[in-house]
């Protein structure tokens, strides 16, 4: 199998210089099989992107495609107006979702199509699509096993388990902990997994905040579920369209001293089974340009404990971006204190055009880190 990336963001499109190497097109992964064979998970809109390349791949000729959709929420539908194969009558299209919806499959995503809200109905699309409810555990898809279980998420949602090759591939976007019925489920789809794509839209800061209920998981949890599935490869997906790519940067940097596999996704990544692409961390060069830099330099934090108790602590500079820094402490500060960081090095190393060497910073994230068989605590703060 050969995947595709095509839409990575959750929520909605975020078109903005600050995820341009993550990319902002909502959820869309295209599915090769070694017999060519074309399946689509989720239609957001990255799926118009996949759309163009098929055309330029296939130009008249016709073409099949199976697409499994998760759920019907906007962010994983909202691309299939703007699938440009869906208006050449040569083509054919399989959708397959949830069974249990008061409508059918077809009406539902019609609605999207509907007056007031678009200017063609469904009937402009001369494809011929073919509209099918996922009624069993397993479905067989162009000799591809699929395995179907619901994950937790408001108005439901399916996770897939795709097993082709001898590999397997577990799409399991949009899915929140805490429901224990769910929490099996989504450890049993994973089990083994050669590539997991999990739902990590959020930090653990966040979920503890508001963000509880609204269906979404964290990069911690996500490092979780690999750990006990066995896994080899963890993919962190569903990026928050509020986290820039310097942000998503040190998610990745802290999922990776849990799973040293691990990889955020982003659109145009491409991972072949086959291959055993994802045996080895991917990391490429042009996804780590832009505001990050990387540094590693002695720093000492000035701040207080929760109790009040001032205190000094040298430690070293793991991660910098021009909005923060991440760093490891023995102190456990207070949350509600700002910390001083002072760079114990030549100003221009870190930033030759700002000539600085402290800045105040508020405590944004804050976790327990296993260094060397000591505990100490992951500090994440942005400048203020």
């Amino acid at each position: 199998m050969k995947v595709h990336f095509w839409g990575v963001r959750g929520s909605t499109p975020t078109p903005s210089p600050e995820d341009f190497r993550y990319g902002g097109n909502t959820p869309c992964l295209e599915v090769r099989t070694p017999q060519g064979d074309i399946l689509i998970l989720d239609g957001g809109s990255g799926l118009r992107l996949l759309g163009k390349q098929l055309l330029k791949e296939f130009g008249h000729k016709s073409l099949e495609a199976c697409m499994f959709l998760t759920h019907f929420h906007w962010d994983h539908i909202q691309g299939i107006p703007f699938f440009e194969p869906l208006y050449n009558p040569e083509n054919h299209f399989f959708f397959y979702t949830f069974a249990g919806q008061a409508r059918s499959v077809q009406e539902i995503l019609e609605d999207q199509m509907s007056y007031p809200f678009f200017p063609v109905d469904m009937n402009a699309m001369q494809a011929h699509r073919h509209f099918d409810r996922l009624e069993q555990d397993w479905v067989n898809c162009r000799g591809v096993m699929i395995k179907v279980i619901p994950l937790n998420h408001p108005q439901g949602c399916l996770g897939y388990r795709l097993e082709c090759g001898g590999h397997v591939l577990v799409y399991a976007t949009d899915n929140e902990p805490g429901s224990p019925e769910h929490d099996r489920n989504v450890r049993k789809l994973a089990e083994g997994a050669d590539v997991f794509i999990y739902d990590a839209q959020y930090t653990p800061f966040e979920y503890a905040g508001p963000k509880k209920g609204w269906g979404h998981s964290t990069w911690r949890e996500a490092v979780n579920i690999a750990q006990e599935a066995q896994v080899k490869q963890l993919v962190l997906f569903h990026h928050d369209p509020d986290h820039s790519d310097a942000f998503i940067d040190t998610i990745v940097s802290e999922t990776r001293k849990f799973f040293p596999n691990s990889i955020a996704a982003w659109e145009g990544m491409k991972i072949d089974l086959a291959q055993e692409e994802h045996l080895k961390t991917q990391d490429h060069e042009e996804r780590r340009h832009g505001t990050r830099q990387a540094a590693r330099v002695p720093l000492k934090i000035h701040g207080q404990l929760t109790d009040g108790t001032p205190f000094d602590e040298q430690t070293m500079l793991e991660d910098l971006t021009l909005r923060g820094a991440y760093f490891l402490l023995k102190n456990n500060p207070d949350p509600n204190a700002p910390l001083e960081i002072e760079f114990q090095a030549p100003p221009d190393a870190l930033f030759a055009r700002q000539p600085f060497q402290a800045l105040q910073g508020q405590l944004v994230r804050n976790h327990a880190v296993k260094e060397s068989g000591q505990m100490k605590r992951g500090i994440a703060v942005v400048f203020s």
